[in-house]
């Protein structure tokens, strides 16, 4: 039987380091390569060509020892995005430059096997037509001069269209398809020198890119790019303060090796950090080593030994992390000398009494509740009330007489719904005997639970918090000595925080067991269901709003909101679907592939855009969802859209245009002229934002560090809450000059001048929602990181997934001399 064992097992690499190993690899271990892309023809932004790096004259004793290798003239504009451009715009004829200057070095270099093309940071989708013509180009220059030329191109990593991490969503494979022979896939980047420390080429992202790459391109034709490379990130100061742009550096094989062996420190690799050999871990999701040299304890967010409500433990992507979703109310009462449920002692019509608690049914109504002080003196009297709604917002309740009246008509309080508990006297001197709390009228729908006389009441917002444990212990150095810090330590804090959005006023989810009730909404036309993935569990399963026609929260008096939905096509959608208040209608049309703006029947504004359907067999498990949402203050409307972000919190939409509108009031919900299907419907405020950035941390010693507030000019701070009102109508950037990374990012104490050796608690306090705490370092304060790096076990799994899983034609490695030459001996010859 005639079998071809290099079917899937061919490579490619490219001669970027130039250092004594790369040429080792080349000279012991040619027979394992299949093609090389001379990394050594740089294009110049008039569309010239230079040759800069490995000069391609050292590579001529290779060449003749292995003359099965494909020798490629790598031509690269190093990610400077203004060459793209000027090839792809033919700025002053620099593209037909270009394609003279291939057939230039084809003809000087008549050996090579034809071109490798690597061109990046090319921008955004508008630019698709134009690179498109130009990889066309690029392909039929190379095959009129020669058909047998090889055109390989460099394409980055994406998991659909549009789905560029880097930006670069120019790139759709499946148009590049045809202008190519073979494509190398840079799928190497998801960690870089200024990202969080992970993989730098985790599995998610490997299987998004090539189940799509293959989806759309000839499997035969890809390379499936792996790193030879890692990265060592200093996680013990910020970058600036180490006199740096990043955390990052890069690190070979054998440098991470080095590591391990305790070769290195961060003092110099000399005084007065310890030299200690360090484990390596084996991530065995993302097939990946690491390690975390000098540091002597860490917790991840699940390690807590103690946490307070309302912070809560989740896992994502198998990271485990403590966050805060909603904050709630922390009352405390002192000694407590009354304490009263809501059952009055007589009331009055207007008034509805069931388990403890009294409704307001009618404004006028009063109900009466006598107490008695044994002994005169100061006393604080709280009370505990709800407001269910918007509409059902106040109440007015007297002690002995004194009224005091209680309403809220902020439309982000986060109290709606709960109870509360409110002051209605302090340090009021009450004599022994008896006293008389009255409910005085209000708003019908206000409720009253109860009241507590007592000596301090005090109530404020929290977002819980967590304590850890932490327990450094001294570590054998090089010569077989327990070696601990030579100053002291400092602790680091993992987080992830986000951008502000609006202050929230209704996350509607649909994952509750009973959804829609008649209480909260209204179906104004249509008919509207939840469907749910599980539907007799009580737990909160993924569900999803389903339906057509208007749906609306039961309250009339929306005016300036901030309305998101994130919505998906069934394979029978038709026309618009979005989100509407009063008159104004913000929508996606799948019909016309536009983002619209419509007050009553008048188009107000459009973008252009590219949405798709889903099918039947991926609506529930992989429906393509899209954000739409709309931020009207007075009479102007803010539109906006893009690809779903699944992060409960994570504002990942666009600005596409704005308009202004006239005066209008009433419902809010979603809308749709078809079928739809919704797994999230978030109301927030327009002028109003929480922001998702600060927080405080106590320290082993003690001490308190607070952290990530930032400063803003025009706006004014609700200092109860930590939620800041824009004065201004303007997008909330414009209000700071600091940027709030996507990424896990770190922060760090200073000097701690702890012992080694000895137990320590450090309590992480979020003053803000959505932090996400990830992990707590406590390392050498003269330096500590995290180390990722590819080894040979790493390399050889994914060149098996290449060939196996995906039947791609092999993988492309960046770049000969990084990695562990262990690889090649476990690859087949290619002769």
């Amino acid at each position: 039987m005639n079998r071809n064992y290099l079917k899937g097992k061919r490579n490619m690499v490219w001669t970027f380091m130039g250092n004594t190993r790369m040429y080792q690899a080349l000279n012991n271990y040619g027979d394992r390569l299949d093609t090389v892309g001379m990394f050594s023809f740089n294009i110049n932004a008039d569309g010239t060509i230079n040759e800069t790096g490995v000069a391609v004259s050292s590579l001529a004793p290779y060449r003749t020892k292995w003359p099965h290798i494909k020798w490629l003239c790598t031509c690269m504009n190093n990610g400077t995005a203004s060459i793209f451009t000027a090839l792809r715009e033919n700025t002053n004829g620099a593209r037909d430059t270009f394609l003279s200057e291939l057939v230039r070095i084809m003809n000087k270099y008549p050996w090579c096997a034809g071109v490798d093309i690597d061109l990046e940071r090319g921008g955004g989708f508008e630019n698709r037509q134009a690179a498109n013509t130009l990889f066309s180009l690029i392909y039929s220059t190379v095959k009129n001069y020669n058909p047998a030329k090889i055109v390989n191109i460099c394409l980055p990593g994406m998991t659909g269209v549009q789905g560029s991490v880097g930006g670069e969503n120019w790139c759709v494979y499946a148009d590049l398809d045809p202008y190519c022979d073979t494509a190398a896939i840079m799928s190497y980047g998801m960690a870089w020198a200024g990202s969080a420390p992970g993989p730098v080429s985790p599995t998610d992202w490997l299987e998004g890119v090539y189940d799509y790459a293959t989806a759309v391109m000839t499997p035969d034709k890809v390379f499936l790019g792996l790193p030879g490379y890692g990265w060592e990130w200093q996680i013990y100061a910020l970058p600036e303060d180490l006199g740096k742009t990043y955390r990052g550096v890069s690190l070979t094989y054998y440098a991470a090796k080095i590591w391990a062996e305790g070769g290195y420190n961060f003092t110099g690799n000399a005084p007065p950090e310890p030299l200690i050999p360090w484990l390596a871990y084996w991530d065995d999701y993302d097939k990946v080593p690491y390690m975390f040299p000098h540091v002597y304890d860490y917790c991840e967010g699940g390690d807590a030994v103690a946490r307070e409500a309302p912070m809560t433990s989740e896992t994502y992507k198998r990271r485990n992390y403590l966050t805060c979703y909603g904050k709630t109310q922390k009352a405390a009462f002192g000694t407590v000398y009354v304490d009263r449920n809501g059952e009055p002692d007589s009331y009055t019509d207007g008034i509805v009494v069931g388990n403890g608690t009294v409704t307001l049914s009618a404004s006028g109504g009063t109900a009466k509740y006598g107490f008695n002080i044994s002994q005169s003196g100061i006393y604080d009297v709280a009370v505990d009330i709800c407001f269910p709604f918007w509409n059902k917002n106040g109440i007015d309740i007297a002690l002995d007489g004194s009224a005091v009246s209680f309403s809220e008509n902020r439309l982000w309080w986060p109290y709606w719904r709960n109870t509360t508990w409110l002051s209605l006297a302090q340090n009021v001197y009450l004599s022994a005997g008896s006293h008389t709390l009255t409910i005085e009228g209000g708003v019908p729908g206000a409720q009253f639970y109860g009241f507590r006389v007592c000596s301090a009441f005090s109530e404020a917002p929290s977002a819980g918090s967590a304590a850890f444990a932490l327990s450094p212990r001294s570590f054998k150095d090089n010569d077989g000595n327990m070696a601990v810090p030579a100053q002291g330590f400092r602790l680091t804090t993992e987080v992830l925080r986000r951008k502000s959005d609006s202050a929230l006023a209704w996350y509607e989810d649909f994952r509750d067991y009973v959804t829609l009730q008649a209480t909260y909404w209204r179906t104004l036309s249509g008919s509207w269901a939840v469907w749910r993935s599980d539907e007799y569990s009580t737990e909160r399963v993924y569900s999803q709003l389903e339906g057509s026609g208007q749906l609306a929260w039961n309250y009339d008096g929306f005016s300036d909101i901030h309305l998101r939905a994130r919505i998906a096509f069934p394979a029978t959608g038709i026309g618009r679907t979005g989100v509407f208040v009063g008159n104004i209608f913000c929508c996606i049309n799948i019909d016309s592939q536009c983002v619209e703006l419509y007050q009553g029947d008048s188009l107000l504004g459009s973008w252009q855009g590219s949405f798709s359907k889903t099918s039947n067999a991926d609506i529930r498990d992989n429906p393509n969802m899209y954000l739409i949402e709309m931020r009207k203050r007075g009479n102007n409307v803010r539109v906006y859209s893009g690809a779903s972000n699944t992060l409960r919190f994570t504002a990942s939409n666009t600005l596409r245009f704005t308009a202004s509108v006239s005066a209008t009031s009433g419902y809010c919900g979603i809308r749709s002229d078809g079928q739809i299907k919704c797994e999230l419907l978030r109301l927030g405020d327009a002028w109003a934002y929480e922001p998702y950035e600060a927080f405080n941390v106590t320290m082993p010693d003690g001490s308190v560090t607070s952290y990530g507030r930032i400063n803003r000019a025009g706006v004014t701070w609700d200092d109860e809450f930590q939620v800041f009102t824009l004065t201004n109508d303007v997008e909330e950037p414009s209000t700071r000059t600091e940027d709030i990374s996507m990424d896990y990012d770190f922060v760090h104490s200073s000097l701690l001048s702890i012992p080694c050796n000895a137990d320590y608690t450090a309590v992480f306090t979020p003053t803000d929602i959505n932090i996400w705490c990830s992990r707590l370092f406590l390392g050498d304060a003269d330096g500590f990181g995290i180390v990722y790096y590819q080894d040979v076990d790493s390399l050889v799994y994914w060149s098996n997934e290449a060939a196996y899983r995906w039947k791609l034609r092999g993988f492309a490695l960046w770049s000969l001399g990084q990695e562990d030459l262990r690889l090649w001996e476990a690859l087949p010859k290619q002769i």
